[in-house]
C-alpha cells in the first residue's frame, strides 16, 4: 500500500473517532443541562419546604443531581480536549498526505520517464539486431587464457548512471528526504577499495575507476591501463549496458552486446574478464565470450545493495589469490549472510552467475598470483 494510501486511511479514522467524540460532548451535555436545571428546582423546593426532613431530602437530592452534571461537564471537557488533539494530529497527517502525494506522483513520473527511455533502447537496440542479421557477421577476437604471472591484477571499474534524476520533499517535522532514481556507484566503488586494503595481496591489485564512463573511456582505458579485468556497474537490459553520452546527452547510450565484445578484443591484450553488475545483463555473455574467457554477470534485476556486497567481496577474494569461481561464490554468502535473499528458497543463486568458454575452468582461473615464497 501506497503511503498516502496509508495516510488517508489513519485520517478517515481519526475522523470517525472525532465523530464519536462529538456525539459525546452533545450527549453529555444535556445530561449536564437536564441535572442542573433538576438540582435547581429540588433547592428551590428545600427553600419553601417548612418541613425539616423535607428540605434535607430536596437538598440531597439537589448534590446527587449537580454531581451527575460535574460528571457529564467533566465528560465534555475531556472530549472536547480529546477533539483538540485529534485536530492537531489530522494537520499533520494532511501535511504528510500532502507530501507524500507530491513524492508519488514525481515517482511515478520517473517511473514513467524510465520505462520511456527503456522502451526507446529496447526499440534501438532492436533495429540495430535487425541490421547485424542482414549484415556479415562481426569479427571478434578469440582471446587465449594465459597462465598467471607475478604482476598487478589491473582493474578498469567503469560506472554509469545516466538520466538520473532526484527530488527532496521536506516531512512536517522539518526532516529533509532525498529521493529519485540514482545508482550509488561511487559508494560501489568505494567499498571495493576498502575491501582490497584488507586483503592479503592488495598490493598486486590496481584499480583505475572510470566516473560517468562513455563508451569512448572504455576504448582509452583498454588503450591507457591494458586491464585484465574490465568491470562495469550501472543500468543494462537483455540488449546491453547504458553508458553516458560522449555527446554529453542526459539520456546516455546504449552499447549492444556485440559491439562492446568487439572493442573488447579490438586491442593486443585482451581483458581475462569481465564483470557487468548490472541487471540482467547474463545475457550477454554470449556475444562477449566470442571475445574474453569469462564472464560474470546478473540474471535479473539487482538492487544497489545486493551490487554493493558482490563488488566488495568478489574482489577482496580476487585480491587473496581466489580462483575466480571461489569469489563469485564468497560473494554469494556475502550476499546471503546480508540477507539479501530468502535464505528459505530452494534456488537462490541465480545471481550473480558465471559463465566460461568450454576451455577454461572456472575453479583454476586464478588472476592474481603471489610472488614466489609468499
Amino acid at each position: 500500500m501506497a503511503r498516502s494510501d496509508t495516510l488517508r486511511r489513519e485520517i478517515a479514522t481519526l475522523e470517525d473517532k472525532k465523530a464519536s467524540h462529538a456525539k459525546i460532548i452533545a450527549a453529555q451535555g444535556k445530561v449536564a443541562t437536564a441535572a442542573r436545571e433538576a438540582a435547581r428546582k429540588k433547592r428551590e423546593a428545600a427553600a419553601r419546604s417548612k418541613s425539616a426532613s423535607a428540605i434535607r431530602s430536596s437538598l440531597a437530592a439537589a448534590e446527587r443531581e449537580e454531581k451527575k452534571a460535574d460528571a457529564a461537564e467533566d465528560k465534555v471537557a475531556k472530549a472536547r480536549k480529546d477533539i483538540a488533539t485529534i485536530d492537531k494530529t489530522i494537520a499533520s497527517k494532511t501535511t504528510s498526505l500532502r507530501a507524500a502525494e507530491g513524492s508519488e506522483r514525481k515517482a511515478a513520473e520517473n517511473a514513467q520517464r524510465n520505462n520511456d527511455a527503456r522502451r526507446r533502447r529496447e526499440e534501438l537496440s532492436h533495429a540495430r539486431a535487425l541490421a547485424n542479421a542482414s549484415s556479415p557477421s562481426p569479427v571478434t577476437r578469440y582471446v587465449e587464457v594465459a597462465p598467471p604471472v607475478p604482476e598487478r591484477l589491473r582493474v578498469l571499474y567503469l560506472t554509469s548512471n545516466p538520466d538520473a534524476t532526484t527530488n527532496t520533499v521536506t516531512s512536517p517535522d522539518g526532516t529533509v528526504v532525498e529521493q529519485g532514481t540514482w545508482l550509488r556507484v561511487d559508494q560501489e566503488v568505494r567499498q571495493v577499495k576498502q575491501g582490497l586494503r584488507g586483503s592479503k595481496y592488495r598490493d598486486l591489485v590496481v584499480v583505475e575507476h572510470a566516473p560517468a564512463a562513455t563508451f569512448g573511456d572504455l576504448s582509452a582505458g583498454l588503450n591507457d591501463h591494458r586491464p585484465h579485468v574490465v568491470h562495469f556497474s550501472g543500468h543494462a537490459d537483455a540488449f546491453g549496458v547504458w553508458m553516458e553520452n560522449d555527446a554529453g546527452a542526459p539520456d546516455g547510450q546504449d552499447v549492444n552486446f556485440t559491439l562492446l565484445a568487439r572493442l573488447l578484443g579490438a586491442t593486443d591484450e585482451p581483458p581475462r574478464l569481465v564483470v557487468l553488475n548490472a541487471c540482467e545483463s547474463l545475457e550477454g555473455a554470449d556475444d562477449l565470450l566470442q571475445t574474453v574467457p569469462a564472464v560474470i554477470g546478473m540474471s535479473d534485476t539487482v538492487d544497489d545493495t545486493a551490487a554493493v556486497v558482490f563488488a566488495r567481496s568478489f574482489y577482496a577474494a580476487l585480491a587473496s589469490a581466489q580462483s575466480v569461481a571461489t569469489a563469485v561464490e564468497q560473494a554469494k554468502v556475502q550476499m546471503l549472510a546480508a540477507s539479501m535473499f530468502d535464505l528459505d528458497q530452494a534456488d537462490h543463486s541465480h545471481l550473480p552467475t558465471l559463465r566460461t568458454r568450454d576451455d577454461v575452468d572456472p575453479a583454476t582461473l586464478v588472476l592474481v598470483s603471489p610472488p614466489a615464497g609468499s
